[in-house]
């Protein structure tokens, strides 16, 4: 189709464009409802291991219950989580094992205070890393997102 270029008197031809189709990634759902978050069983799972600095040992239960819903029917981001969590949870009891006994046992052999303060900085060193762990699931299955990379050693 043309039309007249008022000022030039020169014939514009005008394009009709089709629209481009723009591919947008979905954005990352989030609950909405309290219900909702608790129906996200990774959710409760993390709430347990948090549950663990007051109880000192829902982690047992949250670790046990990750065992069970990897076993059974869930969604594929879920399935990141539940390796995540439980990779997370050997890794704590494993590196808090270690700094316990191991600071017990040299503060004995040592019979020096020092090797215990050590081996205590260790084991909360221990607690942080595993917050960490436990937050950036508990942020990833808010928003309904996998796990990057589920079987890290790291965040």
């Amino acid at each position: 189709m043309a039309a007249q270029d008022p000022e030039k008197g020169e014939e514009v031809s005008e394009e009709l464009s089709e629209p481009s189709e723009v591919t947008q990634t979905p954005a990352p759902r989030r609950a909405d409802t309290f219900g909702e978050l608790l129906a996200n069983r990774p959710f409760i799972i993390c709430a347990l291991y948090f549950g663990t600095y007051f109880t000192g040992f829902s982690c047992v239960a949250g670790a046990v219950l990750a065992h069970l819903f990897k076993g059974g029917q869930a969604e594929e981001w879920e399935e990141s989580h539940y390796v995540y969590l439980i990779r997370t949870f050997w890794i704590l009891f494993a590196t808090a094992l270690i700094a316990l006994i191991g600071g017990i046992a040299l503060a004995a052999i040592a019979k020096s205070i020092w090797v215990a303060v050590l081996f205590g900085l260790l084991f909360f060193t221990v607690l942080i890393f595993g917050t960490a762990r436990t937050a950036y699931s508990m942020i990833n299955a808010v928003r309904h997102q996998p796990m990057p990379r589920p079987r890290t050693l790291l965040i």
